[in-house]
This record gives structure tokens, C-alpha cells and sequence, in this order.
């Protein structure tokens, strides 16, 4: 008789629950992206997921449970589109753009994930939000945004974005989409009336596009 190895046994099952859990969750993303969260049903998850109702129920206790691990999912991809900025960018208008930019790409690149952002009020938030607050927070303390309250400023960069994305899953995405909305939130801060010639070729160098290539902001 072969040898039961228990511990293998016990790892294959719980890496094989941990791929149902992510499949269930998938599932529920691309339904929440389709219907408001008070539209979705126990049965239409497990229909989409192709697994049976009572494995959704071992791995989570209500529709409400699995809509909170979704929000939970979907707010982790704004860390990380944003973890190599707060690494690689020093300059906090820099960081901005650079969020800004790749979070723009992103929705236009994926529907889905824009659709879901708009739908579940994921617009950045949490984390992704006091990093954009502290980075507009050390900007106007340099003097170079005209907008000196934080917490308008980032609703005016959040906003914009927000808006711009409704409006990719509405129409096509012009060419240079992702310049102009960026250009747009800039000028919105100040940043083109505060900085003078000498400030905006600085802050020109300083906004760099996820490529590397510098995003003039006027």
C-alpha cells in the first residue's frame, strides 16, 4: 500500500478551497460590474462561478460577506497600480500624475475593473486616498498648487478622474485621453497659475508618464 502523505493531502486542499474562494470572488466582480450589489443573487454567482450553492455557503455566509471581499479585492489593485510610484517618484506632483495616469490606463484598458469602480463607490479610497491627500498636502506646503485645501484638492483630482472614466465606458477613448484629463486636473489645482515659467518647465520634467516620457501639463 502507498504511503498517505497527510500534510501534502492537507496543502492540495487548501490551495484547491483558496482557487474556489478567488473564483467565487472573480465571479461576483464581473456580476457587480453588470447590477448594484442589492441585484445580485446567491444563485447567479454560483451559475457564473460554476460551482454549487453549497460551496458558496462554506466559503462565505451571505451575498453581503462575498460583495465586501469583492470591495476588498478591487480596492488592492489601487495599491497595486500605485506601488511603484511611491517608491520611484520623490516629487508629490510627480506621484499625483503618476497615479492619476495609471489609474486612467487602467479603466480604459479594462472596462470591467472601470465598470466596477464607478458602480461600488471604489473610486480611490482608503490608503490610495490619504496618499494623494499627503502628497496635495506637500505640494501646497511648497507653495505650487493655488487650490490650499486638501481635501478639495483631492476631490477635484478624484473627481475628474472619475468622470473621465464614465465617460470611457460610454464613448471611445480619444488617442490622448490620459494627457488631456491629467492637463485638466492640473490646471483644476493651480498648478499652471501658481508656478510661473520657471515652475511649470519644472513640474514638466517632474509629471512623468507610467513610460518614462514627460507629461507637459499646459
Amino acid at each position: 500500500m502507498a504511503k498517505i502523505d497527510l500534510a501534502r493531502r492537507a496543502e492540495i486542499g487548501r490551495e484547491k478551497r483558496a482557487r474556489t474562494r478567488v473564483q467565487i470572488v472573480d465571479a461576483g466582480l464581473i456580476l457587480l460590474a453588470e447590477r448594484p450589489p442589492e441585484a445580485l443573487t446567491v444563485d447567479a454567482i454560483v451559475e457564473s462561478a460554476g460551482v454549487a450553492k453549497g460551496t458558496f455557503y462554506y466559503h462565505f455566509q451571505s451575498v453581503e460577506e462575498l460583495v465586501a471581499a469583492a470591495g476588498a479585492k478591487l480596492a488592492d489593485t489601487f495599491d497595486e497600480l500605485l506601488a511603484r510610484s511611491r517608491l520611484d517618484q520623490p516629487d508629490p506632483i510627480g506621484r499625483m500624475c503618476f497615479a492619476f495616469t495609471k489609474f486612467l490606463e487602467k479603466a480604459i484598458n479594462d472596462p470591467v475593473w472601470a465598470r466596477l469602480v464607478v458602480r461600488s463607490a471604489q473610486a480611490p479610497a482608503g490608503l490610495v486616498r490619504e496618499n494623494l491627500k499627503a502628497d496635495l498636502a506637500e505640494a501646497i506646503a511648497e507653495g505650487r498648487l493655488a487650490i490650499e485645501d486638501v481635501e478639495l484638492a483631492a476631490d477635484i483630482v478624484v473627481g475628474i478622474w472619475l468622470q473621465v472614466t464614465r465617460g470611457t465606458l460610454e464613448r471611445r477613448a480619444a488617442p490622448d485621453l490620459t494627457r488631456q484629463a491629467l492637463h485638466a486636473a492640473l490646471r483644476a489645482l493651480g498648478v499652471l497659475r501658481r508656478a510661473g515659467a520657471a515652475g511649470r518647465a519644472r513640474a514638466s520634467r517632474r509629471c512623468k508618464s507610467p513610460n518614462g516620457h514627460s507629461e507637459r501639463a499646459w
